[in-house]
């Protein structure tokens, strides 16, 4: 998902990157709960019925469950926050709160755009500064990127000096 937010006053455009949810974190928390009385309803059967063995290996199966949708709803709350103001340029990722952070001048850096290798892989958009490429939107869809390189379009226009002073 991209949003671009333009502060005219100030000529400063802040561009929000997030990945697509399919599931909020309490439809995640019912899912695994369904999940968990299954499992374990089965387990306590088999323990019932003699088969004791059956119950660790269903707790087992149930942590690594846990543990795996943790990750992914974690991945799916992260973000990139692009800042461009007339003289720079900030990226900062994380979650709630930043977690890495490049600055660049405005003047040195470029957005660049590679088109995709295959066509089913999206097109790979960087930012270039004094040799170095910094990944933006790892994980935005093919229609995001697009999204996204269209904003970029707009305020690098919206940003070029204007002639005649």
């Amino acid at each position: 998902m991209v949003e671009a937010e333009l502060n005219e006053d100030t000529r400063t455009t802040r561009i929000i990157l997030r990945p697509n949810q399919s599931w909020s974190w309490r439809a995640n928390l019912y899912l695994l709960g369904t999940l968990v009385v299954i499992s374990f309803s089965i387990g306590f059967a088999f323990l019932l019925a003699g088969a004791w063995v059956i119950l660790p290996f269903s707790i087992l199966e149930m942590s690594a469950v846990t543990v795996c949708l943790y990750y992914c709803v974690r991945q799916c709350h992260r973000q990139e926050v692009i800042t461009i103001t007339e003289h720079a340029l900030r990226v900062e990722r994380g979650g709630k709160r930043p977690v890495e952070t490049w600055d660049y001048h405005r003047i040195w850096a470029k957005f660049m755009v590679r088109p995709a290798r295959h066509p089913w892989d999206p097109a790979v958009v960087s930012i270039r500064c004094r040799g170095q490429d910094l990944e933006i939107g790892q994980f935005l869809s093919r229609r995001d990127k697009s999204d996204l390189v269209a904003q970029l379009r707009k305020v690098v226009a919206r940003m070029q000096p204007l002639p005649g002073g």
